[in-house]
């Protein structure tokens, strides 16, 4: 098994990477989160909250779209190979028809993550965010479909709590990861994050024994990752590789990396 760990922008490292070399793709890319601002919460009869800073630069406010990214994302993934997609409710509709009229894939379902104990409202009224959705998409429809079968049925939903430790401001809990990749794809296969943050698909995969690639730009979720899972320092058969975008070169010489 090898995990793969590359520094990079992912505009900048996915059109490196080996054409059609990639069983699954499991991610969760940024979308709209911070403003690019500081979220201010003054005191009031309701108490007092900390400030909150979260910039994600040019991927807020929709300046790099879906549309940037994908076609290389199509590109990388084997005939046949998945695309499971984390993103906002309104637009995975949009996105899904956009992979069946452009590239031939199939969507296979919009799935949901269900919070058992979802962050309540500030003033106790209103509806709670409760459920996060996901695409799951197979690409060139009607020439098969890539999934573990001996698994059996699955509902198209996971629920678990939200009360795990944070790594990340948008971090999945494991054990919902570890489902995806478990159901979509086999022991052996190739698993490829370009958003990976502070690592969990990667650890679904040290876990599953899938093989894995996860690009992440900043340095400081870089470093939790290799915390995360003991970098280098494996008891399994494992290899574990960091490069950075600089170190790349071009596909030709990606392919040479993993064969």
């Amino acid at each position: 098994m090898k995990l793969t760990l590359i520094q990079g922008g992912c505009l900048r490292v996915l059109p490196k990477l080996p054409t059609e070399s990639v069983d699954l793709v499991v991610t969760d890319p940024p979308y709209n989160i911070s403003k690019k601002d500081r979220i201010t919460r003054r005191g009031g009869k309701f108490g007092v909250a900390k400030d909150i800073t979260l910039n994600f630069g040019e991927w807020d406010f929709g300046k790099i779209k879906p549309k940037n990214y994908l076609p290389e994302i199509v590109r990388v993934l084997k005939p046949n190979g998945v695309l499971v997609m984390f993103y906002d409710k309104l637009w995975l509709g949009i996105i899904g028809l956009w992979l069946q009229e452009e590239f031939g894939f199939r969507v296979r379902h919009i799935g949901s993550w269900i919070k058992r104990n979802p962050a309540p409202q500030a003033r106790k009224v209103k509806w709670q965010n409760g459920i996060e959705n996901f695409l799951i998409a197979t690409k060139n429809e009607g020439s098969g479909h890539h999934f573990n079968y001996k698994l059996g049925q699955s509902p198209d939903y996971f629920v678990t709590s939200v009360n795990y430790k944070h790594l990340h401001p948008t971090q999945k809990p494991l054990d919902l990861i570890e489902w995806i990749v478990n159901y979509w794809s086999f022991e052996g296969d190739l698993v490829l994050d370009p958003f990976l943050g502070s690592g969990t698909t990667m650890e679904a995969c040290l876990e599953l024994n899938r093989n894995c690639i996860g690009v992440e730009i900043n340095p400081e979720y870089i470093n939790i990752t290799k915390k995360r899972l003991n970098w280098g320092h494996s008891l399994g058969d494992v290899q574990f590789e960091f490069y950075t975008e600089e170190e790349f070169k071009d596909e030709a010489q990606m392919q040479k990396m993993w064969e």
